[in-house]
C-alpha cells in the first residue's frame, strides 16, 4: 500500500530532502555536533525552567486546600493564547485580582487592533475563575471596555462558597495546542459537536459555528491557506508573527514564551533534525505554508468558528472564555485542537491599511450573522502534544 501524506517522514518535505536533512544532521553530530544536540536541548524535551509552571497541582482535595488568591494565578497562566504571548499582568489582593493588558507582548501587524490579545485574556480569565471556584472562592468578574488607552481588563472579586472542583480543572495541565496531524479515519461524532455547542449557552454573546461537512471543510481549507500566503507575502507582517519563535533552549528558558520546534507535532526526530539545523525567517515561512497544506488542512476532521454579536473589547474577552472552556472541555474528550488564525489576521490587516476587505468578507460569509472572530481545526491526535514555555506566576504579578 502507498504511504499517504500524513504516512511520510516529514509532511512538508520531500523525500530528497529528507534525506539531506539526515544526512547532515549525521556529519553534524560525527563532526562534534553531539555537544550542539545536548545544548540544543535534543534530549531534554519540554524540561527546565521553562515547563516548571505546568506542573502545578490539579488533584484538589478541596477541605485541605489552603485557601491564597495568589494559587489562582497560578492556573490562570497556563490558558490558552495567540502565538504563546502571554500577554497577561495580575494584581493580587485578599478578596479581588485586577487582571492588565501587556501592551509590550502585542504581536504587531498579526494583531493590530488587539482581537487575540483581547481573546487570550479573556481565556486566563476562564482558567482563574474555575480554579477559584475548586478552591472555595465565588468569582465575580467585571469586565473593562476600553481600546488601547486602557490596560486594565477586568476585575475578578473573590467571596467565599462551598469548593467546586469542575472536571474541566482538571485539564488544564493537559490542555496544549496541538499542531501536528489528525487520525483521518476517525471522523467526530455529530453529538460531541452538539454537546460542545451547549458550553456557549451561558454567554449570550459568543457562540460557536461548526464546518464539518466535506464542502464546507474545503472551503474553510482553501481560505486558511490563501491567508497564510498572504501573511508570507507581507513582510512587515511575516516578521512580527516569527519573532515569536524561540529556536535556541536558551532562548526557551530566557523568554519562557513563543512558539518552539516542540510544539509543532512533527515527530522526535524530525524536531532533533530542526534543532540541529539553523532556521531562517524564510525557511520557517516555508516550512509554516507546507504544513498548512499538508497536514493541518488534509487532516482537520472539522474546522469551528467563534462569532460574537459585536467585536467589542468584552466581547472578545468573551470569546476567549468560550475558546478555554471549548479547549478543556475537548481535551477531557480526548480531542486535539489548533487555532488557525490566519484569515482573521489578514481581515485585522487589511483593515489596518485600508485595502479591499477579501478575508473581512469572507470571514463574514463563514460566520453568517455577527462578527468571525476565531477559527480552529479539531480532531483526533496521533501522537500527545507537547506543552509550550510559560513564565511563573510571581513573573506576571505587579506588586
Amino acid at each position: 500500500m502507498e504511504p499517504t501524506k500524513s504516512d511520510q517522514p516529514h509532511k512538508n518535505m520531500s523525500r530528497r530532502n529528507f534525506l539531506k536533512a539526515s544526512g547532515a544532521a549525521l556529519v553534524l553530530l560525527a563532526g562534534g555536533g553531539l555537544y550542539r544536540a545536548v545544548d540544543q536541548g535534543v534530549f531534554s524535551t519540554a524540561r527546565g525552567p521553562a515547563y516548571v509552571p505546568w506542573n502545578v497541582d490539579v488533584a484538589f482535595e478541596p477541605d485541605l486546600a489552603e485557601k491564597d488568591p495568589v494559587k489562582l494565578v497560578q492556573y490562570a497562566i497556563l490558558a490558552a493564547n495567540a502565538h504563546n504571548t502571554q500577554p497577561w499582568l495580575f494584581r493580587v489582593q485578599d478578596n479581588r485580582i485586577d487582571l492588565f493588558a501587556d501592551l509590550s507582548r502585542n504581536i504587531g501587524a498579526m494583531d493590530p487592533f488587539y482581537r487575540e490579545m483581547n481573546i487570550s485574556l479573556g481565556c486566563a480569565i476562564e482558567n482563574l475563575c474555575l480554579a477559584a471556584k475548586a478552591f472555595g472562592y465565588e468569582p465575580k468578574v467585571q469586565l473593562h471596555e476600553g481600546e488601547f488607552d486602557r490596560i486594565k481588563v477586568a476585575d475578578i472579586t473573590l467571596s467565599d462558597r462551598i469548593p467546586e472542583v469542575s472536571p474541566l480543572v482538571r485539564m488544564m495541565t493537559k490542555r496544549h495546542t496541538h499542531r501536528g496531524a489528525y487520525d483521518t479515519k476517525q471522523p467526530i461524532p455529530e453529538q460531541l459537536l452538539r454537546d460542545m455547542s451547549l458550553l456557549s449557552r451561558d454567554n449570550p454573546n459568543a457562540d460557536l459555528v461548526w464546518h464539518a461537512d466535506d464542502q464546507s471543510k474545503k472551503h474553510v481549507g482553501a481560505l486558511i491557506i490563501q491567508a497564510t500566503e498572504a501573511i508570507i507575502q507581507d513582510s512587515v507582517q511575516a516578521h512580527d508573527s516569527h519573532r515569536w519563535y524561540r529556536h535556541t533552549r536558551e532562548d526557551i528558558h530566557r523568554f519562557k514564551d513563543g512558539t518552539t520546534l516542540d510544539a509543532t507535532g512533527n515527530p522526535a526526530f524530525i524536531r532533533a533534525l530542526g534543532k540541529l539545523l539553523p532556521i531562517s525567517e524564510a525557511s520557517s515561512n516555508d516550512y509554516w505554508l507546507s504544513m498548512t497544506k499538508d497536514t493541518h488542512i488534509p487532516t482537520a476532521a472539522a474546522f469551528g468558528s467563534i462569532v460574537v454579536s459585536a467585536r467589542s473589547r468584552t466581547q472578545l474577552l468573551e470569546a476567549g472564555r468560550l475558546w478555554q472552556r471549548v479547549h478543556l472541555w475537548a481535551t477531557s474528550k480526548g480531542l486535539a485542537l489548533h487555532p488557525l488564525n490566519q484569515a482573521n489576521e489578514r481581515q485585522d490587516r487589511e483593515q489596518q491599511l485600508g485595502l479591499e476587505p477579501l478575508f473581512g468578507s469572507a470571514l463574514q460569509r463563514l460566520a453568517g450573522r455577527g462578527e468571525h472572530v476565531f477559527l480552529f481545526r479539531i480532531g483526533y491526535a496521533r501522537e500527545q502534544a507537547i506543552p509550550s514555555p510559560r513564565r511563573a506566576a510571581e513573573e506576571v504579578q505587579l506588586q
